[in-house]
């Protein structure tokens, strides 16, 4: 028997494995940055550009009454926010040094079209109360109030570019965010802050749109030539950024790095940079795939990310294993992503692609996550060859979503348990693969899920770009 720790929430598990299993991860880490000097370096010292005291002094110069504007992820999104020596705090004492007041300064929740956060969740991520910073404003985005929105013409692909209009309104316009691989757009951060962060329901159905998504550069760490980075650059250069803050995290969500200035130039460098340890190197392909759907995977919406992961590694035919703790007050999603689900469960992954991309097709909202689905799914061909490993979702909200829910492995007499599902799930890959000629299954463990990309050495010329 292998024993290997299976990543869960905060937590870990462990798993036996009858068969050798490979353990697939994150290069070795850079150095962890200590965040209070990491901060206070980064804003002085910017990759490209003056410093954030420089262009917020000015912005005062030129109106005393200027407001500034920060734009930060949601909290599906480990960005370390929080605390006296959090990013946040960090910010907004440059922001007040430079002679901005507290009611002066709007964070605005750039959560595209995710759910708007509450009040509590909010403090827990931002943590202003404990900071004292109780008049900086703070808003959620809302991509479907029309009113909250501005328009600024199209992009060269003909997309209608809507921005929030608290944003546009705004004197200093800072964006916020984590650098990390990205399954659609290459990689998270930089202009991605603005397009989806900020966007109108209109921009997003072109961003997210079927056609873009089809796009073999839309993958993740390729930004050359991704249909959806480009879209994101063109509409972040019409709505303007003053000044980026961008961080990248090692596989334990430690600080390695914090990343100032011009907006797509800083974001570049943040890019090269995670390039250098969260890629990982694979020999072969496995049978068995198996990886947690990480911090993102607060949802199934959110655990395609994971699904599309292992699909880069895994033989077609073989297994996917996704272990989730969906934390999310809807472990599945919104009910568009509910709809789009249930779609594509009853007409099947290529059917489902099909009809997205048929002229005349009425879009649904969040139908890009069930795409991204359908791309893992076509890989391994059948439906019960992605096994979903959660105890947050009710057995009868299986009965829309595709792929096999490895709750309904357990007898109804026992009380399930993660260790219990995972162990079912795996001992049913493996003798779903015999029955199909495959002796002893190959295994991989991907620890960090969906925040490292492996490479197989056969696809490794993304590692020369």
């Amino acid at each position: 028997m292998y024993k290997i720790k299976v990543e869960y929430g905060n937590s870990f598990f462990d798993l036996n494995v009858p068969f050798q299993v490979d353990i697939a991860g994150m290069r070795e880490n850079p150095l962890i940055m200590e965040a209070s000097d990491a901060y206070e370096k980064a804003f002085q010292m910017p990759v490209s550009g003056p410093s954030l005291v420089e262009i917020a002094q000015k912005k005062k110069i030129i109106n005393a009454r200027a407001k500034a504007i920060i734009v930060v992820s949601d909290n599906t999104r480990p960005v370390p926010y929080c605390g006296v020596n959090g990013l946040m705090n960090s910010l907004l004492q440059i922001l007040l040094g430079a002679g901005f007041m507290q009611d002066e300064i709007t964070i605005l929740i750039g959560g595209g079209s995710h759910r708007e956060m509450k009040s509590d969740e909010i403090e827990t991520m931002l943590g202003l109360k404990a900071s004292g910073l109780m008049q900086v404003h703070v808003i959620n985005h809302r991509f479907d109030v029309e009113e909250e929105l501005e328009f600024l013409g199209e992009t060269a692909r003909a997309t209608s570019i809507f921005i929030n209009k608290h944003y546009l309104a705004s004197d200093l316009k800072i964006v916020t965010g984590l650098v990390e691989s990205h399954f659609m757009a290459g990689a998270s951060g930089g202009p991605k802050g603005i397009c989806p962060g900020i966007v109108g329901k209109k921009t997003l159905e072109i961003f997210h749109g079927p056609f873009l998504l089809q796009s073999d550069h839309a993958c993740d760490l390729q930004l050359e030539g991704n249909p959806l980075q480009e879209e994101a650059k063109a509409v972040a250069h019409k709505a303007g950024c003053d000044f980026l803050v961008n961080v990248t995290l090692d596989g334990d969500k430690n600080l390695t790095g914090v990343f100032c200035g011009e907006l797509l130039s800083t974001h570049r460098a943040a890019v090269e940079f995670i390039k250098t340890y969260v890629t990982t190197p694979l020999e072969k392909r496995y049978d068995i795939v198996l990886l947690p759907a990480g911090f993102v995977g607060i949802n199934h919406y959110q655990a395609a990310k994971a699904a599309v992961t292992a699909a880069r590694v895994v033989e077609k035919g073989g297994i996917i294993i996704i272990v989730a703790k969906n934390t999310d007050f809807d472990p599945v999603g919104g009910e568009g992503y509910k709809t789009a689900l249930k779609v594509m469960k009853e007409n099947g992954y290529a059917d489902f692609e099909k009809k997205i991309t048929t002229p005349g097709w009425q879009f649904m909202h969040e139908q890009w996550q069930v795409q991204m689905w359908g791309k893992a799914f076509s890989k391994v061909g059948f439906e019960d060859h992605i096994i979903y490993c959660s105890t947050d979702i009710p057995k009868e909200k299986y009965l829309d979503i595709p792929g096999l829910a490895a709750i309904n492995l357990l007898p109804e007499t026992e009380t399930p348990t993660i260790w219990q599902i995972t162990r079912k799930a795996l001992s049913f890959a493996i003798n779903k693969l015999q029955k199909m000629g495959v002796a002893k299954p190959s295994i991989v463990y991907l620890k960090d899920g969906p925040y490292s990309v492996p490479i197989i050495e056969e696809d490794s010329a993304l590692l020369r770009e």
